[in-house]
């Protein structure tokens, strides 16, 4: 069982609405495999969550975002037995899509 410091998962999550349209992708990790869902991801050590959040929208997809919007901060436990901190942005696309 991991200890405390490993149980903890500081999260990012970014929605994109443009155009009447919502951005997601489908994931391909094993635990996941083909299930929908927004860009996210963790947090590295000493990473600033608004840059995470626009990391992990350009690592997944490729986009350069604008964050234009936190819906709050979420804790909750995952299926897996981690403590998640959840930061929810949303964002627009920058430049031509």
């Amino acid at each position: 069982m991991p200890n405390d410091k490993e149980r903890n998962r500081l999260v990012v999550s970014t929605s994109i609405i443009q155009e009447g349209k919502v951005l997601m992708i489908k994931e391909n990790k094993a635990t996941v495999r083909n299930k929908w869902n927004f860009p996210s991801g963790r947090v590295e050590k000493g990473e600033d969550t608004l840059a995470a959040a626009c990391r992990e929208v350009k690592e997944e997809t490729g986009l350069d975002v604008n964050l234009t919007h936190t819906t709050g901060i979420y804790n909750f436990t995952s299926s897996t037995d981690h403590q998640v901190i959840l930061f929810p942005f949303i964002a627009e696309i920058r430049g031509a899509f």
